[in-house]
């Protein structure tokens, strides 16, 4: 899937969590809570609903847009 089917199937909520990445290239779980305003609980169900499909991964406590994903993201709709 690329950027624009995956957003489709996206929640407002699940939206702003992967726009968070938008600011910087990683971010910790309360940062990203913070910046949306979720709770943390509800925020790390969507990262880790990304992970399942390979938009959002984690390495030491930090969450950012998997590879493929950030490379969908520059590729025209089609």
């Amino acid at each position: 899937m690329n950027f624009y089917q995956i957003r489709q199937t996206m929640t407002d909520d699940a939206y702003a969590v992967i726009s968070a990445f938008g600011q910087t290239a990683s971010l910790t779980l309360q940062a990203i809570t913070y910046m949306t305003g979720q709770r943390e609980h509800a925020t790390r169900f969507i990262l880790e609903q990304r992970a399942v499909f390979d938009v959002a991964v984690e390495n030491n406590g930090q969450w950012c847009l998997s590879e493929g994903f950030k490379a969908s993201m520059h590729q025209p709709q089609a």
